[in-house]
């Protein structure tokens, strides 16, 4: 928490910035009664630091992060922020309309203006105090950036400098506040939502003692060895006994998910199987046909040749039977048509003779 130095700086009645802005406004005020009157006010302040030796014209202010070492010298004249005399003749005898354009807030100052301008501390402590009022009225969320190594080098880690920067941080601190604190909260209805797996036979619908289904579950997964406590509304636990209900809940819901995969997986594989199976049915019956007609086929070429073969030595048999009978045939047939025209002859020449 920075308020204390907050309160040094800025928020306390003799603060530092008011006593720097009190001495620019003395016309003798110098750096050294400065530095003064800086030393008898706040020297008593654990968070202010003064030099061993007078010759050292400085102060410090142990930040969290560190001692921070501020030079006396010219400080006065720095938070004045007066517009020098010299400059301010010099820029009303320019001719350049781009330096009148750039100073027309200066040149339009009287000299009773300029000494009346509010002070670079007044100017930071303004903005502090707008800072603190916004901060104030938000929840601000800081978002701590850790430089692995100075040079800004790729795969360079630095295991020193990143250690540093997260002390100065305040990283270290909080990790030393949760440790010995309960950091992890939940209340008892949100801890039985989220942790009801781990403990068999417990549905949600069923539950009206959200504590005591707490307690049950704490009981069986931690034991009584985990430092726990159930308090009036919430569950308080450590970071190691929520990561190990993490771990017991990820290991909870691996096994179920596991089964699930296996019935569903189960599911996929039977549609599948029957999917394919039908489809090898199919496959096969037309196969089985393609099969069959062309086996036909074939058979039906071959009994169309062994028919026609049939046939033809079948005829070529007939053809041959009947050739031979017609050959003895025809003797006789030759024989009867010789007689009788041998008869006929004869008879014309009996009758030629006769006559």
């Amino acid at each position: 928490d920075n308020q204390e130095i907050l309160d040094l700086l800025a928020v306390k009645p003799l603060n530092i910035i008011s006593l720097i802005d009190e001495e620019s406004r003395f016309p003798k005020g110098t750096d050294l009664s400065m530095l003064k009157k800086l030393h008898q006010q706040h020297s008593k302040s654990p968070y202010y630091i003064k030099p061993q030796s007078d010759a050292k014209h400085e102060f410090g202010i142990r930040h969290f992060a560190g001692v921070v070492s501020y030079q006396a010298e010219d400080v006065l004249e720095k938070n004045r922020d007066t517009f020098s005399a010299d400059l301010f003749d010099l820029l009303q005898k320019s001719r350049s309309k781009f330096l009148l354009e750039l100073f027309k807030g200066e040149r339009a100052m009287t000299s009773e203006t300029r000494r009346k301008s509010p002070t670079l501390g007044l100017q930071f402590k303004r903005s502090l105090d707008a800072l603190m009022k916004t901060l104030s009225q938000c929840q601000p969320f800081f978002v701590r950036c850790i430089k692995p190594n100075e040079t800004k080098e790729a795969l360079v880690f630095d295991r020193e400098l990143c250690t540093r920067q997260l002390r100065y941080s305040g990283m270290m601190e909080t990790i030393r506040i949760r440790r010995a604190g309960y950091p992890i909260r939940h209340t008892f209805k949100e801890f039985v939502e989220r942790y009801r797996l781990l403990l068999s036979g417990l549905k949600l619908t069923e539950v009206t003692d959200y504590k005591g289904a707490s307690r049950r579950i704490c009981a069986r997964v931690l034991g009584d060895t985990h430092d726990w406590q159930i308090g009036l509304t919430k569950v308080f636990l450590k970071d190691a006994d929520d990561q190990l209900l993490e771990d017991e809940r990820d290991r909870v819901l691996t096994v179920k998910v596991i089964v699930i995969q296996k019935w569903v997986k189960g599911y996929i594989y039977r549609k599948r199987y029957r999917s394919l199976r039908k489809a090898t049915i199919v496959l096969q019956k037309n196969y089985r046909r393609h099969l069959l007609t062309r086996r036909f086929r074939i058979m039906r070429r071959g009994f169309t040749r062994l028919q026609a073969t049939w046939r033809a030595r079948k005829l070529t048999r007939r053809y041959r039977f009947m050739r031979k009978r017609i050959i003895r045939f025809q003797p006789f047939c030759r024989g009867y048509i010789a007689r009788k025209r041998f008869h006929r002859r004869l008879s014309s020449i009996i009758k030629i003779q006769a006559g």
